[in-house]
């Protein structure tokens, strides 16, 4: 099962480096979401037919479900709008390090926790990483549409996951990601009817390859392997596989598009992933999990 749960975070790492190649095909990203949602949800039914997963969802899920939905859709939108302003690894570094972050920053604030003192100190150096991440040194780095945007998409995930705890409560991870794919690939399938699809008809057999890596092997194989390896590991063994992400996102991106990872960025991921096992995972009896869902 460990070896399982290494494949599916190196396949969410990989997530990064096939977005930014169907990207540069200059397919417009509207389009782009909407087909790799519509295969998700299509690819997610065997599933939970197999399983036996029912699609209802009790009225308490119905709030959760929908927000998630719409964080969703935007932080799909976000993470390929993105690529055309900077590099894959990078993209996949400040997204997936500073996301469980920004989570626990929300969730102290709904809950009004006090915070343990790893906890603090974790908080601190995420605060520390974020500025190693966007460049701080760098005032042109610093404002620019990349770092804003991913930061952004940061804030979508994290907020997603708050409301997947919530609306997991009392309904299977698997229904709940499925509904939360069916919303963006319904928001945006008027992009394949009324906008300009002749760049999708010219794409070559690398952007169907890395739609079928992002779709089948990154989100329906990867995630509900996750689910199983949480339950079988338990949450903090299994879990801690989450702080893979980013590094097989710099890996990828460096290995098939030769991005070499800028030196901030390398120290800014490293201090977030302490930050992060800082947060979720010292102290087993009061870890927050925040995981994709």
């Amino acid at each position: 099962m460990r070896a399982l749960m290494f494949l599916s975070m190196m396949l969410w790492g990989l997530t990064w480096t096939a977005s930014k190649v169907m990207v540069d095909q200059q397919v417009d990203p509207l389009q782009i979401v909407s087909i790799k949602c519509g295969i998700v949800t299509l690819s997610f039914l065997p599933f939970m037919f197999y399983l036996k997963i029912p699609f209802s969802i009790p009225k308490s899920a119905i709030l959760p479900t929908l927000l998630i939905g719409v964080f969703n859709t935007v932080y799909n939108y976000l993470l390929l709008a993105g690529l055309h302003y900077g590099e894959a690894g990078s993209a996949g570094v400040i997204a997936e390090v500073l996301s469980p972050i920004f989570a626990t920053f929300i969730w102290s604030a709904i809950k009004k926790n006090s915070l343990l003192r790893n906890e603090k100190i974790g908080l601190f150096l995420g605060i520390v990483s974020g500025a190693f991440l966007v460049d701080i040194t760098n005032y042109n780095s610093l404002l620019s549409p990349f770092n804003a945007i991913y930061v952004l998409a940061a804030l979508m995930w994290a907020s997603l996951t708050i409301s997947s705890r919530y609306a997991t409560e009392n309904s299977h991870p698997i229904v709940i990601n499925f509904y939360s794919s069916v919303f963006p690939f319904v928001i945006f399938l008027p992009s394949l009817f009324f906008t300009d699809t002749h760049s999708l008809g010219n794409v070559d057999y690398k952007f169907w390859l890395c739609m079928f890596s992002v779709t089948i092997l990154s989100t329906t194989f990867a995630t509900t392997i996750f689910y199983k390896g949480i339950k079988v590991l338990g949450v903090t063994q299994g879990g801690i596989f989450v702080l893979l992400v980013p590094l097989g996102a710099l890996l990828f991106a460096w290995i098939f598009l030769g991005e070499i990872p800028q030196i901030h960025t390398v120290i800014g991921g490293l201090i977030a992933l302490v930050a992060i096992y800082l947060i979720n995972f010292y102290l087993p009896t009061r870890m927050k999990s925040y995981n994709k869902s």
